[in-house]
Protein backbone atom coordinates (compact mmCIF):
# COMPACT_ATOMS: atom_id res chain seq x y z
CA UNK A 1 0.00 0.00 0.00
CA UNK A 2 1.14 3.71 -1.23
CA UNK A 3 1.76 6.29 0.96
CA UNK A 4 -1.24 8.23 -0.42
CA UNK A 5 -3.37 5.18 -0.05
CA UNK A 6 -2.70 5.68 3.89
CA UNK A 7 -3.16 9.00 3.38
CA UNK A 8 -6.67 8.35 1.88
CA UNK A 9 -7.63 6.12 4.35
CA UNK A 10 -7.08 8.66 6.84
CA UNK A 11 -8.97 11.47 5.38
CA UNK A 12 -12.00 8.90 5.01
CA UNK A 13 -11.55 8.41 9.02
CA UNK A 14 -11.66 12.35 9.51
CA UNK A 15 -14.70 12.15 7.36
CA UNK A 16 -16.67 9.37 8.77
CA UNK A 17 -16.16 11.00 12.51
CA UNK A 18 -16.88 14.61 11.33
CA UNK A 19 -20.36 13.31 9.80
CA UNK A 20 -20.81 11.29 13.09
CA UNK A 21 -20.09 14.99 15.07
CA UNK A 22 -22.34 16.89 12.52
CA UNK A 23 -25.45 13.90 12.76
CA UNK A 24 -24.75 13.17 16.57
CA UNK A 25 -23.99 16.85 17.55
CA UNK A 26 -25.41 16.57 21.41
CA UNK A 27 -23.20 13.52 22.35
CA UNK A 28 -20.33 14.90 20.72
CA UNK A 29 -20.82 18.05 22.94
CA UNK A 30 -21.61 16.05 25.81
CA UNK A 31 -18.26 14.25 25.67
CA UNK A 32 -15.98 17.40 24.51
CA UNK A 33 -17.36 19.69 27.30
CA UNK A 34 -19.94 22.47 27.73
CA UNK A 35 -17.29 25.59 27.47
CA UNK A 36 -14.17 26.69 25.16
CA UNK A 37 -11.11 27.41 27.12
CA UNK A 38 -12.06 30.73 27.29
CA UNK A 39 -15.23 30.43 29.25
CA UNK A 40 -17.17 30.68 26.13
CA UNK A 41 -20.15 28.30 26.20
CA UNK A 42 -19.99 25.94 22.96
CA UNK A 43 -23.55 25.83 20.91
CA UNK A 44 -24.77 22.86 19.52
CA UNK A 45 -24.54 25.25 15.88
CA UNK A 46 -20.74 25.46 16.53
CA UNK A 47 -20.48 22.05 17.08
CA UNK A 48 -22.22 20.71 13.81
CA UNK A 49 -20.23 23.65 11.89
CA UNK A 50 -16.98 21.60 13.28
CA UNK A 51 -18.50 18.16 12.12
CA UNK A 52 -19.63 19.69 8.92
CA UNK A 53 -16.01 21.17 8.63
CA UNK A 54 -14.16 17.93 9.28
CA UNK A 55 -16.66 16.30 7.03
CA UNK A 56 -15.81 18.04 3.85
CA UNK A 57 -12.00 18.59 4.66
CA UNK A 58 -12.14 14.76 5.12
CA UNK A 59 -13.94 13.74 2.09
CA UNK A 60 -11.82 16.36 0.01
CA UNK A 61 -8.23 15.05 0.99
CA UNK A 62 -9.64 11.30 0.37
CA UNK A 63 -10.85 12.52 -2.94
CA UNK A 64 -7.61 14.13 -4.22
CA UNK A 65 -5.98 11.34 -2.51
CA UNK A 66 -7.37 8.47 -4.23
CA UNK A 67 -7.21 9.89 -7.72
CA UNK A 68 -3.54 10.25 -7.79
CA UNK A 69 -3.87 14.23 -7.44
CA UNK A 70 -1.75 14.43 -4.59
CA UNK A 71 2.53 14.06 -5.32
CA UNK A 72 3.42 10.42 -4.03
CA UNK A 73 6.10 12.35 -2.77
Amino acid sequence: MTVMTWFGIGAVVVALWGITIAVFNRWAQSIGGDQLMNGKPITPGFVRFIGIFLAVVGTAIAVLAFSGVLPER
